[in-house]
Formats: C-alpha cells, sequence, structure tokens
C-alpha cells in the first residue's frame, strides 16, 4: 500500500520512524537538486555543498514538523519553500557583512599545506624552506595573506580577484609586495 505525502506527515507527527524515512528518502533527490543548484551561487565563499545539504535537511525535518494540511498549500510546496528560504539565508548568512571576517580568514596550517605541495611552482620561491615561508607569511598583511595562500593553490590573478571581490590589479600589487618581501627577508638572511 503506498502511501500519499499526507498520509506520511500524518504518521510522521505521530512519530512514525519509517514514514520519516520513506518521506526523506522520497525527497533526497530534490534537495540535493537544490543544493547543487546553490552552489552554484555560493561559488568561492567557502561553502561546501555537504553544508547546503545539511541545511537543507534541516528545513526539511522542519517542514514535516510544521506543515498543516488544512493549508492551502501541499506539502511538495511547503517543504520546498522552506528548503529554498534556509538556502538563501544560509547563503546570505555565510556571505553577507557578519560573515565576511570569518570567509576571508585563512589559517596557517592550511597556508603551510599548501606551500608544502605548491611552492616550487613559483619560480622565486624554489628551494624554500618552510621556516622562511613561515617568517615571510608572519610579515604579509591581512590581503597579501589571501593572495598568497590562493596563488599556492594555483589560482589565477583574475581569479583570486573575483573570490575577494577586489579588481585584478589590486591583487597583482599585493603579489609584486609579497615577492618583494620574500627578496627583502632573503638578502637579510644572507
Amino acid at each position: 500500500m503506498k502511501l500519499n505525502d499526507y498520509e506520511l506527515v500524518e504518521l510522521a507527527h505521530e512519530g512514525n520512524e519509517d514514514a520519516i524515512n520513506l518521506l526523506y528518502e522520497k525527497y533526497r533527490p530534490l534537495i540535493i537538486k537544490k543544493s547543487k543548484e546553490a552552489i552554484i551561487l555560493a561559488n568561492h565563499h567557502g561553502i561546501e555543498i555537504n553544508d547546503i545539504i545539511q541545511e537543507c535537511y534541516i528545513a526539511f525535518d522542519e517542514a514535516i514538523k510544521n506543515f498543516n494540511q488544512n493549508g492551502e498549500a501541499t506539502f511538495y510546496t511547503f517543504a520546498m519553500i522552506c528548503v529554498e528560504r534556509k538556502i538563501t539565508n544560509f547563503i546570505r548568512r555565510i556571505t553577507g557583512k557578519k560573515g565576511m571576517i570569518l570567509n576571508e580568514a585563512i589559517t596557517i596550517d592550511d597556508g603551510l599545506q599548501n606551500v608544502v605541495t605548491n611552492y616550487d611552482n613559483i619560480p622565486y620561491m624554489q628551494h624554500t624552506d618552510n621556516d622562511e615561508i613561515m617568517i615571510l607569511k608572519e610579515e604579509l598583511s591581512f590581503l597579501e595573506r589571501k593572495v598568497f595562500t590562493l596563488k599556492l593553490k594555483g589560482y589565477s590573478f583574475e581569479e583570486i580577484a573575483k573570490m575577494l571581490n577586489k579588481n585584478t590589479k589590486a591583487i597583482y600589487n599585493a603579489w609584486e609586495r609579497i615577492k618583494a618581501k620574500y627578496r627583502k627577508n632573503n638578502e637579510n638572511d644572507n
């Protein structure tokens, strides 16, 4: 016997785990689809698809708990509205001014991990050890550290400019300052 959404939601309200699982199973493809659509909008903001999927499941759970069959909307419509609002609020929270500080922050461990694997690709940094990189990173401004880390990850100046919401010239200038500081550190060591 196949149950419709209204019957499944009614059973879910009564605490029936099988009904809840059936709803999740039925709506999983839509949640994944909505998450994939959202990750495109949130590109380069440090948001991962699993974060969005988790937010969608939270919204879906709230939709199950709060759905009222006496309302004018179908469960499908109600659930999708809940999911879309949750995604919008999540992305707005992460990419908004309050979230910018966290989004733009980099950890030294992240930077060093990438330095260890990628600095050989940058001509002026060949034969550099990690101690030199640590000293260099300590002398960089916030923007320079971000540019440094992203450049070592292989991003172009244009890509970095888009990610940091700066113009390409500003990124290029930051990179030139990084190279100058590196050269100055090496001159002081010799």
